[in-house]
Protein backbone atom coordinates (compact mmCIF):
# COMPACT_ATOMS: atom_id res chain seq x y z
CA UNK A 1 0.00 0.00 0.00
CA UNK A 2 1.29 3.39 -1.06
CA UNK A 3 2.14 5.82 2.05
CA UNK A 4 3.22 8.93 2.57
CA UNK A 5 6.66 8.99 0.55
CA UNK A 6 4.97 7.11 -2.29
CA UNK A 7 2.22 9.29 -2.63
CA UNK A 8 4.49 12.68 -2.80
CA UNK A 9 6.44 10.75 -5.09
CA UNK A 10 3.33 10.47 -7.25
CA UNK A 11 2.43 14.08 -6.03
CA UNK A 12 5.54 15.39 -7.49
CA UNK A 13 5.57 13.08 -10.77
CA UNK A 14 1.69 14.79 -11.39
CA UNK A 15 2.41 17.96 -11.22
CA UNK A 16 5.29 17.72 -13.92
CA UNK A 17 3.15 15.42 -15.95
CA UNK A 18 -0.52 17.23 -15.82
CA UNK A 19 0.00 21.11 -14.18
CA UNK A 20 -0.85 23.89 -16.49
CA UNK A 21 -2.81 21.18 -18.84
CA UNK A 22 -6.68 21.83 -20.34
CA UNK A 23 -8.90 18.40 -19.98
CA UNK A 24 -10.28 17.92 -23.10
CA UNK A 25 -12.22 15.05 -22.30
CA UNK A 26 -12.25 13.00 -19.06
CA UNK A 27 -13.39 9.12 -19.65
CA UNK A 28 -14.65 7.67 -16.40
CA UNK A 29 -14.42 3.52 -16.78
CA UNK A 30 -15.62 2.36 -14.12
CA UNK A 31 -18.23 4.13 -11.71
CA UNK A 32 -18.18 2.67 -8.71
CA UNK A 33 -14.95 4.32 -7.50
CA UNK A 34 -16.47 7.69 -7.84
CA UNK A 35 -17.57 9.20 -5.02
CA UNK A 36 -19.90 12.24 -6.35
CA UNK A 37 -22.51 12.04 -8.93
CA UNK A 38 -21.41 11.63 -12.80
CA UNK A 39 -22.97 14.83 -13.93
CA UNK A 40 -21.26 16.97 -11.73
CA UNK A 41 -18.17 16.01 -12.32
CA UNK A 42 -18.15 15.81 -15.66
CA UNK A 43 -19.15 19.31 -15.79
CA UNK A 44 -16.27 20.11 -13.22
CA UNK A 45 -13.58 18.55 -14.80
CA UNK A 46 -14.29 18.61 -18.71
CA UNK A 47 -12.10 21.82 -20.17
CA UNK A 48 -10.82 22.79 -16.50
CA UNK A 49 -7.27 23.36 -17.02
CA UNK A 50 -5.01 21.64 -13.67
CA UNK A 51 -3.12 24.44 -11.64
CA UNK A 52 -1.55 22.47 -9.00
CA UNK A 53 -1.67 18.96 -7.47
CA UNK A 54 -1.59 19.30 -3.71
CA UNK A 55 -1.55 16.59 -0.89
CA UNK A 56 -2.43 15.29 2.74
CA UNK A 57 -1.32 11.98 4.18
CA UNK A 58 -1.81 9.38 1.48
CA UNK A 59 -4.50 11.40 -0.58
CA UNK A 60 -3.63 13.40 -3.71
CA UNK A 61 -5.88 16.42 -4.57
CA UNK A 62 -5.97 17.99 -8.55
CA UNK A 63 -6.74 21.87 -8.21
CA UNK A 64 -8.68 23.33 -11.43
CA UNK A 65 -8.69 26.81 -12.51
CA UNK A 66 -12.94 26.56 -12.62
CA UNK A 67 -12.85 26.29 -8.50
CA UNK A 68 -12.97 22.72 -8.17
CA UNK A 69 -10.75 20.01 -6.38
CA UNK A 70 -10.94 16.31 -7.34
CA UNK A 71 -8.95 13.81 -4.38
CA UNK A 72 -7.54 11.07 -5.67
CA UNK A 73 -7.43 8.29 -3.25
CA UNK A 74 -4.78 5.61 -4.48
CA UNK A 75 -5.52 3.09 -1.53
CA UNK A 76 -3.80 0.29 -2.01
CA UNK A 77 -2.35 -0.32 -5.71
CA UNK A 78 -3.11 2.89 -7.54
CA UNK A 79 -1.12 4.63 -9.90
CA UNK A 80 -0.55 7.09 -12.40
CA UNK A 81 1.14 6.86 -15.82
CA UNK A 82 1.36 9.37 -18.88
CA UNK A 83 0.44 8.27 -21.78
CA UNK A 84 -0.12 9.10 -25.87
CA UNK A 85 -3.76 10.13 -26.18
CA UNK A 86 -5.15 7.03 -28.36
CA UNK A 87 -3.12 4.82 -27.08
CA UNK A 88 -5.22 1.40 -26.37
CA UNK A 89 -6.98 1.30 -22.51
CA UNK A 90 -5.67 -1.29 -19.45
CA UNK A 91 -8.41 -3.73 -18.49
CA UNK A 92 -7.12 -1.69 -15.30
CA UNK A 93 -7.73 1.80 -15.86
CA UNK A 94 -10.78 3.46 -13.99
CA UNK A 95 -10.44 7.39 -15.17
CA UNK A 96 -8.44 9.17 -17.75
CA UNK A 97 -8.01 12.66 -18.55
CA UNK A 98 -7.01 13.61 -22.34
CA UNK A 99 -5.53 17.16 -22.44
CA UNK A 100 -5.37 19.09 -25.17
CA UNK A 101 -1.72 18.77 -26.08
CA UNK A 102 -2.34 15.45 -27.04
CA UNK A 103 -1.39 13.46 -24.06
CA UNK A 104 -3.23 11.45 -21.38
CA UNK A 105 -3.25 10.46 -17.80
CA UNK A 106 -4.22 7.30 -16.91
CA UNK A 107 -5.61 6.41 -13.08
CA UNK A 108 -4.51 2.80 -13.27
CA UNK A 109 -5.67 0.37 -10.38
CA UNK A 110 -5.53 -3.78 -10.00
CA UNK A 111 -7.45 -3.71 -6.77
CA UNK A 112 -9.82 -1.21 -8.09
CA UNK A 113 -9.92 0.30 -4.64
CA UNK A 114 -9.24 4.15 -5.17
CA UNK A 115 -12.05 6.66 -4.69
CA UNK A 116 -12.38 9.90 -6.80
CA UNK A 117 -14.14 12.74 -5.07
CA UNK A 118 -15.20 16.40 -6.11
CA UNK A 119 -15.58 19.37 -4.40
CA UNK A 120 -15.00 23.30 -4.46
CA UNK A 121 -11.51 24.11 -3.62
CA UNK A 122 -12.47 26.61 -1.01
CA UNK A 123 -13.99 23.77 1.32
CA UNK A 124 -10.81 21.92 1.28
CA UNK A 125 -10.02 22.79 4.71
CA UNK A 126 -13.72 22.94 5.94
CA UNK A 127 -15.76 19.71 4.28
CA UNK A 128 -13.55 17.31 2.21
CA UNK A 129 -11.23 14.22 2.19
CA UNK A 130 -8.78 16.27 3.58
CA UNK A 131 -10.18 17.25 7.03
CA UNK A 132 -10.92 13.85 8.09
CA UNK A 133 -7.12 13.47 7.86
CA UNK A 134 -4.81 14.27 10.70
CA UNK A 135 -1.54 16.08 10.92
CA UNK A 136 1.78 14.56 9.29
CA UNK A 137 4.36 13.83 11.42
CA UNK A 138 6.50 16.60 10.39
CA UNK A 139 3.43 19.41 11.77
CA UNK A 140 3.55 17.58 15.31
CA UNK A 141 5.70 16.85 18.09
CA UNK A 142 5.74 14.71 21.03
CA UNK A 143 3.30 15.91 23.43
CA UNK A 144 0.56 16.22 20.60
CA UNK A 145 0.66 12.02 20.55
CA UNK A 146 0.99 11.48 24.13
CA UNK A 147 -2.29 13.63 24.91
CA UNK A 148 -4.00 11.76 22.22
CA UNK A 149 -2.76 8.23 23.22
CA UNK A 150 -2.79 8.74 27.39
CA UNK A 151 -6.02 6.32 26.80
CA UNK A 152 -5.32 4.41 24.36
CA UNK A 153 -5.28 0.23 25.07
CA UNK A 154 -4.51 0.06 21.38
CA UNK A 155 -1.02 -1.33 20.33
CA UNK A 156 1.21 1.72 19.16
CA UNK A 157 1.44 -0.64 15.87
CA UNK A 158 -2.50 0.17 15.16
CA UNK A 159 -2.51 3.15 16.77
CA UNK A 160 0.69 4.39 13.99
CA UNK A 161 -1.67 3.51 11.47
CA UNK A 162 -4.57 5.43 13.13
CA UNK A 163 -4.97 8.07 10.18
CA UNK A 164 -7.01 10.91 11.61
CA UNK A 165 -4.54 11.07 14.68
CA UNK A 166 -1.43 10.66 12.36
CA UNK A 167 -1.32 10.75 8.58
CA UNK A 168 0.83 8.97 5.83
CA UNK A 169 2.43 6.24 8.13
CA UNK A 170 1.41 3.27 6.60
CA UNK A 171 2.31 -1.11 7.34
CA UNK A 172 6.14 -0.13 6.09
CA UNK A 173 7.18 2.58 7.85
CA UNK A 174 5.59 1.49 10.73
CA UNK A 175 7.69 -1.32 11.38
CA UNK A 176 10.51 0.60 10.74
CA UNK A 177 9.45 3.52 12.83
CA UNK A 178 9.04 0.92 15.73
CA UNK A 179 12.37 -0.75 15.36
CA UNK A 180 14.36 2.57 15.31
CA UNK A 181 12.53 3.63 18.47
CA UNK A 182 13.35 0.28 20.24
CA UNK A 183 9.31 -0.26 20.70
CA UNK A 184 7.31 -3.69 20.94
CA UNK A 185 4.99 -2.92 18.44
CA UNK A 186 2.34 -4.51 21.03
CA UNK A 187 3.23 -2.19 23.39
CA UNK A 188 -0.28 -0.14 24.29
CA UNK A 189 -0.37 3.30 23.48
CA UNK A 190 -0.98 4.42 26.67
CA UNK A 191 2.08 2.79 28.21
CA UNK A 192 4.40 4.94 26.10
CA UNK A 193 6.43 7.90 28.00
CA UNK A 194 6.45 11.58 26.40
CA UNK A 195 10.03 10.84 25.24
CA UNK A 196 8.97 7.78 23.16
CA UNK A 197 6.28 9.68 21.91
CA UNK A 198 8.70 12.56 20.82
CA UNK A 199 11.14 9.83 19.70
CA UNK A 200 8.50 8.00 17.56
CA UNK A 201 8.17 11.91 15.91
CA UNK A 202 11.69 12.27 15.14
CA UNK A 203 12.20 9.05 13.68
CA UNK A 204 9.04 8.91 11.68
CA UNK A 205 9.84 12.24 10.21
CA UNK A 206 14.02 11.61 9.25
CA UNK A 207 12.68 7.94 8.02
CA UNK A 208 9.39 9.58 5.68
CA UNK A 209 12.17 12.35 4.53
CA UNK A 210 14.74 9.61 3.15
CA UNK A 211 11.86 7.94 1.14
CA UNK A 212 10.61 10.81 -0.08
CA UNK A 213 14.31 11.55 -1.52
CA UNK A 214 14.72 7.85 -2.38
CA UNK A 215 11.24 8.28 -4.46
CA UNK A 216 9.51 5.86 -2.11
CA UNK A 217 9.43 2.39 -1.19
CA UNK A 218 8.10 -0.22 -4.00
CA UNK A 219 6.38 -3.81 -3.20
CA UNK A 220 5.17 -5.68 -5.40
CA UNK A 221 3.20 -3.62 -8.33
CA UNK A 222 2.81 -0.33 -6.79
CA UNK A 223 5.04 2.53 -8.67
CA UNK A 224 4.44 5.61 -10.04
CA UNK A 225 5.03 6.23 -13.70
CA UNK A 226 6.70 3.12 -14.03
CA UNK A 227 9.73 3.80 -12.56
CA UNK A 228 10.54 2.08 -8.88
CA UNK A 229 11.12 3.87 -5.68
CA UNK A 230 14.41 2.41 -4.30
CA UNK A 231 13.98 2.73 -0.10
CA UNK A 232 13.47 -0.92 -0.17
CA UNK A 233 16.93 -1.56 -0.10
CA UNK A 234 17.31 0.97 3.30
CA UNK A 235 14.62 -1.25 4.87
CA UNK A 236 15.81 -3.03 8.27
CA UNK A 237 13.38 -4.84 9.14
CA UNK A 238 9.91 -4.94 7.31
CA UNK A 239 9.71 -8.27 5.05
CA UNK A 240 13.24 -9.34 6.75
CA UNK A 241 11.45 -12.55 8.46
CA UNK A 242 14.32 -14.97 9.86
CA UNK A 243 17.17 -12.55 8.42
CA UNK A 244 19.60 -10.84 10.62
CA UNK A 245 18.81 -7.95 13.09
CA UNK A 246 21.08 -5.48 11.95
CA UNK A 247 21.78 -4.41 15.58
CA UNK A 248 21.93 -7.82 17.77
CA UNK A 249 22.20 -10.76 14.79
CA UNK A 250 19.08 -12.19 16.44
CA UNK A 251 16.12 -13.26 13.67
CA UNK A 252 13.58 -10.54 12.68
CA UNK A 253 10.19 -11.84 13.49
CA UNK A 254 6.48 -11.29 12.42
CA UNK A 255 3.34 -11.87 14.12
CA UNK A 256 0.02 -10.18 12.86
CA UNK A 257 -1.58 -6.92 15.01
CA UNK A 258 -4.95 -6.23 13.26
CA UNK A 259 -4.50 -8.06 10.71
CA UNK A 260 -1.49 -6.79 9.67
CA UNK A 261 1.85 -7.73 9.23
CA UNK A 262 4.17 -6.59 12.05
CA UNK A 263 8.50 -6.66 11.58
CA UNK A 264 10.28 -6.51 14.74
CA UNK A 265 13.42 -7.91 16.83
CA UNK A 266 11.94 -9.22 19.92
CA UNK A 267 15.44 -8.51 21.57
CA UNK A 268 16.01 -5.03 20.48
CA UNK A 269 12.39 -4.29 20.78
CA UNK A 270 11.27 -5.71 24.21
CA UNK A 271 7.34 -5.72 25.72
CA UNK A 272 7.50 -4.15 29.01
CA UNK A 273 6.05 -7.13 31.51
CA UNK A 274 5.92 -9.57 28.43
CA UNK A 275 6.77 -13.07 28.74
CA UNK A 276 9.65 -14.19 27.03
CA UNK A 277 8.47 -17.89 25.24
CA UNK A 278 11.56 -20.08 23.56
CA UNK A 279 10.16 -23.52 21.49
CA UNK A 280 12.68 -26.55 21.95
CA UNK A 281 12.43 -29.22 19.48
CA UNK A 282 14.41 -32.04 17.84
CA UNK A 283 14.70 -35.44 16.71
CA UNK A 284 14.06 -38.25 19.37
CA UNK A 285 17.61 -38.26 21.96
CA UNK A 286 19.16 -35.07 19.96
CA UNK A 287 19.41 -33.92 23.88
CA UNK A 288 16.43 -32.09 24.73
CA UNK A 289 16.38 -32.75 28.05
CA UNK A 290 19.85 -31.66 28.69
CA UNK A 291 18.50 -28.41 26.62
CA UNK A 292 15.48 -28.20 28.91
CA UNK A 293 17.66 -28.78 32.45
CA UNK A 294 19.58 -25.89 31.39
CA UNK A 295 17.08 -23.62 30.70
CA UNK A 296 15.17 -24.59 34.27
CA UNK A 297 18.13 -23.72 35.96
CA UNK A 298 17.85 -20.28 34.12
CA UNK A 299 14.71 -20.18 35.76
CA UNK A 300 12.06 -21.16 32.78
CA UNK A 301 8.97 -22.62 33.08
CA UNK A 302 9.32 -25.92 31.78
CA UNK A 303 6.16 -27.12 29.62
CA UNK A 304 6.64 -30.60 28.49
CA UNK A 305 4.32 -31.85 25.39
CA UNK A 306 4.82 -34.69 25.46
CA UNK A 307 3.95 -35.59 29.47
CA UNK A 308 0.95 -33.52 28.56
CA UNK A 309 0.14 -35.29 25.35
CA UNK A 310 0.39 -38.77 27.61
CA UNK A 311 -2.20 -37.35 30.26
CA UNK A 312 -4.41 -36.97 27.75
CA UNK A 313 -4.57 -40.59 26.67
CA UNK A 314 -6.47 -40.89 29.67
CA UNK A 315 -8.83 -38.25 29.79
CA UNK A 316 -12.22 -39.23 29.74
CA UNK A 317 -13.13 -36.30 26.88
CA UNK A 318 -10.38 -37.63 24.56
CA UNK A 319 -10.51 -41.45 24.69
CA UNK A 320 -13.12 -41.84 22.01
CA UNK A 321 -10.90 -39.73 19.28
CA UNK A 322 -8.19 -42.15 20.03
CA UNK A 323 -10.33 -45.46 20.37
CA UNK A 324 -11.42 -44.69 16.74
CA UNK A 325 -8.10 -43.43 15.52
CA UNK A 326 -6.27 -46.57 16.98
CA UNK A 327 -9.30 -49.24 17.85
CA UNK A 328 -10.12 -50.20 21.40
CA UNK A 329 -7.29 -52.51 21.55
CA UNK A 330 -5.62 -49.21 22.47
CA UNK A 331 -7.29 -49.73 26.32
CA UNK A 332 -7.04 -52.57 28.43
CA UNK A 333 -9.81 -51.72 30.93
CA UNK A 334 -9.54 -48.03 31.74
CA UNK A 335 -5.41 -47.47 30.79
CA UNK A 336 -3.79 -47.38 27.93
CA UNK A 337 -1.78 -50.55 26.37
CA UNK A 338 1.28 -48.61 25.68
CA UNK A 339 2.99 -51.37 23.84
CA UNK A 340 0.08 -51.89 21.53
CA UNK A 341 -0.03 -47.85 20.88
CA UNK A 342 4.06 -47.96 20.27
CA UNK A 343 3.62 -50.63 17.84
CA UNK A 344 0.56 -49.28 15.64
CA UNK A 345 2.29 -46.05 15.50
CA UNK A 346 5.36 -47.84 14.08
CA UNK A 347 3.98 -49.59 11.50
CA UNK A 348 0.61 -47.25 10.38
CA UNK A 349 1.79 -43.72 9.29
CA UNK A 350 -1.92 -42.72 8.59
CA UNK A 351 -2.81 -44.03 11.82
CA UNK A 352 0.17 -41.77 13.20
CA UNK A 353 -0.45 -38.12 11.55
CA UNK A 354 -3.92 -38.60 12.30
CA UNK A 355 -3.65 -39.40 16.31
CA UNK A 356 -0.58 -36.11 15.99
CA UNK A 357 -3.59 -34.01 14.52
CA UNK A 358 -6.09 -35.06 16.86
CA UNK A 359 -4.19 -34.57 20.01
CA UNK A 360 -1.95 -31.40 19.48
CA UNK A 361 -5.02 -29.43 19.52
CA UNK A 362 -5.64 -30.30 22.87
CA UNK A 363 -1.54 -29.99 23.88
CA UNK A 364 -1.58 -26.55 22.23
CA UNK A 365 -4.45 -25.08 24.00
CA UNK A 366 -2.75 -26.24 27.64
CA UNK A 367 0.51 -24.51 26.37
CA UNK A 368 -1.57 -21.18 26.25
CA UNK A 369 -3.41 -21.59 29.13
CA UNK A 370 0.43 -22.51 30.80
CA UNK A 371 1.65 -19.22 29.18
CA UNK A 372 -1.01 -17.37 30.28
CA UNK A 373 -1.17 -18.22 33.81
CA UNK A 374 2.85 -16.85 34.27
CA UNK A 375 3.54 -13.76 36.06
CA UNK A 376 5.00 -10.96 34.06
CA UNK A 377 7.98 -11.10 32.60
CA UNK A 378 8.57 -14.71 32.80
CA UNK A 379 10.50 -17.35 30.67
CA UNK A 380 8.96 -20.33 29.70
CA UNK A 381 10.20 -23.10 27.60
CA UNK A 382 7.38 -25.15 25.46
CA UNK A 383 9.29 -28.17 25.20
CA UNK A 384 7.66 -29.89 21.66
CA UNK A 385 9.22 -33.10 19.35
CA UNK A 386 6.65 -31.59 16.91
CA UNK A 387 6.37 -27.76 17.36
CA UNK A 388 6.31 -26.14 13.73
CA UNK A 389 3.41 -29.32 13.05
CA UNK A 390 1.62 -28.56 15.94
CA UNK A 391 2.09 -25.10 15.24
CA UNK A 392 3.09 -24.26 18.62
CA UNK A 393 6.00 -22.05 17.22
CA UNK A 394 3.05 -19.17 16.67
CA UNK A 395 3.50 -18.85 20.89
CA UNK A 396 6.91 -18.77 20.44
CA UNK A 397 9.33 -15.67 20.62
CA UNK A 398 12.12 -17.76 19.50
CA UNK A 399 12.54 -21.49 18.21
CA UNK A 400 15.54 -23.26 19.09
CA UNK A 401 15.91 -27.20 17.18
CA UNK A 402 18.71 -29.60 18.71
CA UNK A 403 20.11 -32.16 16.62
CA UNK A 404 22.73 -34.34 16.96
CA UNK A 405 24.49 -37.27 14.39
CA UNK A 406 21.79 -40.32 14.05
CA UNK A 407 24.72 -42.54 15.35
CA UNK A 408 25.14 -40.43 18.21
CA UNK A 409 21.19 -40.99 18.74
CA UNK A 410 21.49 -44.27 18.15
CA UNK A 411 24.12 -45.16 20.68
CA UNK A 412 22.44 -43.07 23.60
CA UNK A 413 19.52 -45.12 23.08
CA UNK A 414 21.42 -48.60 23.13
CA UNK A 415 23.30 -47.49 26.65
CA UNK A 416 19.97 -46.64 27.93
CA UNK A 417 18.53 -50.39 27.06
CA UNK A 418 15.66 -48.93 25.34
CA UNK A 419 14.05 -50.23 22.21
CA UNK A 420 16.37 -48.39 19.98
CA UNK A 421 14.30 -49.84 16.43
CA UNK A 422 10.87 -49.34 17.36
CA UNK A 423 11.41 -45.56 18.66
CA UNK A 424 13.93 -44.70 15.66
CA UNK A 425 10.60 -45.61 13.21
CA UNK A 426 8.63 -43.28 15.66
CA UNK A 427 10.73 -40.96 14.80
CA UNK A 428 12.24 -42.20 10.88
CA UNK A 429 9.95 -39.13 9.07
CA UNK A 430 10.92 -35.92 11.54
CA UNK A 431 10.63 -33.46 9.32
CA UNK A 432 14.20 -32.36 10.19
CA UNK A 433 14.88 -30.57 6.75
CA UNK A 434 11.87 -28.51 7.32
CA UNK A 435 12.53 -27.75 10.99
CA UNK A 436 15.79 -26.37 10.34
CA UNK A 437 14.44 -24.04 7.70
CA UNK A 438 11.71 -22.96 10.20
CA UNK A 439 13.82 -22.64 13.32
CA UNK A 440 15.31 -19.31 14.74
CA UNK A 441 18.30 -21.17 16.20
CA UNK A 442 19.80 -24.56 15.54
CA UNK A 443 22.28 -26.40 17.84
CA UNK A 444 24.16 -29.72 16.34
CA UNK A 445 24.62 -31.81 20.13
CA UNK A 446 27.65 -33.74 19.09
CA UNK A 447 29.56 -33.78 21.72
CA UNK A 448 29.33 -34.05 25.14
CA UNK A 449 27.41 -32.33 27.69
CA UNK A 450 29.55 -29.54 28.60
CA UNK A 451 29.92 -28.64 25.05
CA UNK A 452 26.27 -28.44 24.77
CA UNK A 453 25.91 -26.23 27.54
CA UNK A 454 28.98 -24.27 25.71
CA UNK A 455 26.65 -23.92 22.52
CA UNK A 456 23.64 -22.71 25.05
CA UNK A 457 25.25 -20.58 26.90
CA UNK A 458 26.63 -18.53 23.59
CA UNK A 459 23.19 -18.37 22.45
CA UNK A 460 22.60 -16.16 25.66
CA UNK A 461 18.60 -16.40 25.64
Amino acid sequence: MPELPEVETVRAGLVLASVNKTIKVATLLREKNLVTSKEEFFKAVNGATIIDVKRKGKCLRFDFDNGYSLYSHLRMEGKYFLKKEGEPFDKFDLLVFDFTDGTSLRYNDVRKFGTFTLGLTKDADISSPFTAIGPEPFDIDGKYLHEKWKKKTTPIKIALLDQPVISGIGNIYDSEILFLTKIHPETPAKDLSLQQCQNIVDEACRILEAAIKAGGTTIRSFNHGGIDGMFQFALKVYGKEGEPCPCCGRPIKRIFLGGRSSYFCPTCQKLKGGKFVLGVTGPIHAGKSTVSSFYKEQGYLHFDADKVASSLYGKASVKPGIKKILGKEAYKGKELDRDYVRNVLSSNKAKRLALQNYLYPYVKEEAKRFIAKAKKGAKILLDVPLLFPAKMDELCTYTLLVDAPLELRLKRLEDEGRPTQALLKLNAEYPLDKTKEKADFVIVNDGDIDALIDKLKALNL
